[in-house]
């Protein structure tokens, strides 16, 4: 990469982290007095601001562009469990302006201490401490939980952003167990061009496009945690499918 474009990809990335700042500044207090007044039963029509119009604002101001394809089977009135592959730090921008309906997401413990961001992911989504068994174990309960209230789930198998050559890093279970233990059909949803616009190993950002593909949804009903690792080669083989185009 020369050093111009380099140069640029940081400059960018400031001009995108400033409007991020700004976003999360005006939204997180405005959230923090709706939640105070009416109750965190609210919190859901906060994330619907979050995914309709916070998070594609923030795509625009960064320069970002989404090329979605296989929104048809989405249905925005029922309730899945999704899934994605992640390489970069836009992916929750373009994952939850691509999706047509308010999503929890379950969010590592770490993001806490960011300032602002991490009050406000607090107040939006399940958090959970990896290294403590049983964060781990109430997060299961709580996204569960979610499900039964009609309530549509996301993670990311992966979890954590992938820095290897590779296209997918190993999945870990956990989004799969949830989906079989609610029998909620899972859709994978495949992000392309990440590392277009982000360097994951760096804090470049540029201008581009990023494709966003959802699969048809993968039933659950019926099935038990004993077909758990089918579930997760079925979907690792769907965003392979994509990623390879």
């Amino acid at each position: 990469m020369n050093l111009f474009k380099r140069i640029f990809g940081f400059i960018w990335a400031v001009w995108g982290g400033f409007w991020f700042i700004m976003v999360v500044a005006v939204l997180t207090p405005i959230y923090a007095v709706v939640l105070g007044v009416f109750g965190k039963k609210y919190s859901m029509k906060c994330v619907w601001v979050n995914t309709h119009y916070a998070s594609p604002f923030l795509l625009m101001m960064m320069g970002i562009r989404l090329k979605i394809s296989g929104d048809e089977n989405v249905d925005p009135a029922s309730t899945y469990v999704y899934v994605a592959n992640h390489a970069s730090q836009v992916d929750i921008l373009v994952t939850a302006a691509s999706i047509p309906q308010p999503i929890r997401f379950l969010a590592k413990s770490e993001i806490k201490k960011i300032p602002l961001f991490g009050y406000m992911t607090k107040m939006l989504a399940i958090m959970v401490d990896r290294k403590n068994k049983e964060s781990r174990e109430k997060s299961v309960h709580y996204m569960i939980d979610e499900l039964k209230k009609g309530n549509s789930i996301f993670l990311y198998p992966e979890g954590t952003r992938n820095r290897t050559p590779q296209p997918l890093k190993e999945f870990k279970d956990g989004a799969f167990r949830i989906a079989i233990m609610a029998q909620t059909p899972i859709i994978v949803q495949t992000l392309t061009g990440a590392k277009t616009v982000n360097d994951p190993k760096g804090i470049q950002l540029y201008p581009g496009v990023m494709g966003v593909h959802f699969s048809k949804p993968i039933e659950t009903r019926g099935l038990t945690l004993a077909e758990v690792p089918v579930l997760v080669e079925r979907a690792k083989n769907e965003m392979m499918g994509h990623l390879n185009i």
